[in-house]
């Protein structure tokens, strides 16, 4: 029996282990021992470092990182809603 039964729910299931599954290898990149394993495969995004309006100055930064991690979740959500 699935746990996901709809059709949102398990691209939100998904997602979210992607996600956490993304945390934890960026989290197991500070250690040595787990360093090498849990590197960013790939690192996507864009940077604006300021946007200066009337009022006050904005700025925001936006990275997609992919690793071992991400992999790891990704193949643990889609177990979970098989």
């Amino acid at each position: 029996m699935a746990l996901a039964k709809g059709a949102g729910s398990r691209w939100s299931i998904l997602i979210l282990a992607i996600l956490l599954g993304t945390m934890l290898g960026a989290y197991l990149q500070g250690f040595e021992a787990t360093q090498a394993l849990f590197r960013d495969v790939t690192r996507a995004g864009f940077d604006v470092h300021e946007i200066d309006l009337i009022f006050g100055t904005v700025g925001f930064k936006l990275f997609l990182r992919l690793n071992l991690g991400s992999l790891l979740g990704g193949l643990f959500g889609l177990w979970i809603i098989r």
